[in-house]
């Protein structure tokens, strides 16, 4: 009962959540009045200093991540305050709702744009989350910062038009595109770069925030394709929030101040923590394939609960590696989903094993074999250093081959 009455109360909890994020939202899409509109309004005002460096201040906030997928590392936007016009708000790159549409986003078609929120509303809701949120103030000069402001309701007013793409226009990299395009493509100078980031694909970077939730990691692993190994320059190679954090802390502007102005101010304390799970991808895999083996090894058994076991444990891989294979499949070969133009998993999940699955007695021991050899070179990629696919999809795989081989010596004992 006590278990009922939790659950009850996290879906209570969700809905509200999924209600005061909409809410937000509508503020999103409503007009802002940007500086020079309430100039327009409110009178020229000649005692205001729009020289002064607090005339309009623009500041980094960076959000704790959050248990579903496209949150899991977290998020970045800009606040930009003008206090002798009483404005303060937080502009943020937003999508439409991935749960609401999630065929439209394994499609590619999701579309995403610059909404700007009050500054009270956007922190009440990521503490109504339990997700910190820490600002770090720019040091901009006043005509960038001026600029900037123009620029992002300029990109506001734009509406919701661009493709989602959270490979190449994810949050942070969207805070560094917008802030260049106003200090200029050489204005911000880098200190020399870490290993961390010269030596590291983005698969890489991005699997060091998200070790502590496995079916998240599972996930993405599913959906990042070969082009997260592909080479690019370091900046381009800043897709975590905390990433930027840390490099705009040594970068430098023109005029020699510091990207960011000191340490991080907290304005929302983050109480939101992942819960482990004992049922992760990696003991479902490993479950999977000791049911295999022990379902190969029965096969000489004729007692009918042994043939009906190993008829069960075969369903149950092959339903396992043909939706993904389906899910694979769909992504590589038709969406225009970003970075899903080819993933190694294609090789042993794709829909083409169950379209052919009664022709097995000629295909089921090669293609086992090329399971193996795929296993083994992912694994060796991997103790090398370099890891392209998970272990719960490879231990998946060697699954899958075996109960191909399994298939193959119930054929030929008929």
């Amino acid at each position: 009962m006590r278990r009922f009455l939790c659950e009850r109360m996290r879906i209570r909890s969700y809905i509200i959540y999924i209600l005061l994020f909409f809410s937000m939202m509508a503020w999103g899409q409503e007009e802002v009045l940007s500086v020079a509109e309430r100039n327009a309004q409110a009178g020229f005002n000649d005692t205001i200093d729009r020289q002064a460096e607090d005339f309009v201040t623009v500041s980094l906030l960076v959000c704790d991540p959050y248990e579903v997928l496209y949150s899991s590392l977290g998020h970045a936007a800009l606040r930009l305050q003008c206090p002798a016009y009483d404005l303060d708000y937080v502009f943020s790159y937003e999508g439409e709702s991935v749960r609401a549409k999630m065929w439209t986003y394994l499609r590619g078609d999701l579309k995403m744009g610059m909404y700007a929120f009050p500054t009270d509303l956007f922190l009440a809701l990521y503490e109504y989350a339990g997700r910190g949120v820490t600002e770090y103030e720019m040091n901009l000069s006043p005509e960038q910062e001026q600029q900037l402001w123009r620029k992002m309701d300029e990109m506001r007013t734009a509406g919701m038009t661009l493709p989602y793409d959270f490979f190449k226009r994810g949050c942070a990299k969207s805070v560094v595109m917008v802030v260049k395009q106003v200090v200029g493509p050489n204005g911000i100078h880098y200190a020399p770069w870490s290993p961390k980031y010269t030596d590291h694909t983005i698969r890489e970077l991005v699997r060091d925030y998200i070790t502590t939730a496995p079916w998240t990691e599972f996930m993405l692993y599913f959906l990042i394709g070969t082009e997260a190994e592909q080479p690019m320059n370091c900046e381009q190679k800043l897709i975590v929030p905390t990433d930027l954090v840390e490099v705009w802390q040594q970068a430098t502007l023109d005029n020699g101040r510091p990207v960011l102005a000191g340490e991080g101010k907290e304005l929302v304390h983050g109480t939101w923590q992942a819960q482990p799970s004992f049922f992760t991808p990696l003991l479902a895999s490993l479950i999977l394939l000791l049911l295999a083996i022990g379902a190969l090894l029965t096969v000489n058994l004729r007692q009918l609960a042994w043939r009906i076991t190993g008829a069960v444990i075969d369903g149950v891989v092959m339903t396992v590696v043909t939706v993904l294979g389906a899910v694979m499949t769909y992504l590589v070969c038709f969406s225009s989903l970003p970075c899903t133009d080819w993933n190694w998993l294609i090789i042993p999940f794709n829909i083409a094993p169950a379209l052919a699955w009664f022709l097995r007695r000629y295909w089921a021991v090669p293609y086992a074999i090329v399971l193996a050899v795929w296993c083994a070179v992912m694994t060796g990629m991997m103790l090398w250093g370099h890891v392209l696919v998970d272990w719960p999809h490879i231990l998946l795989a060697l699954a899958f081959a075996v109960t191909l081989v399994r298939q193959k010596w119930i054929e030929r004992k008929q």
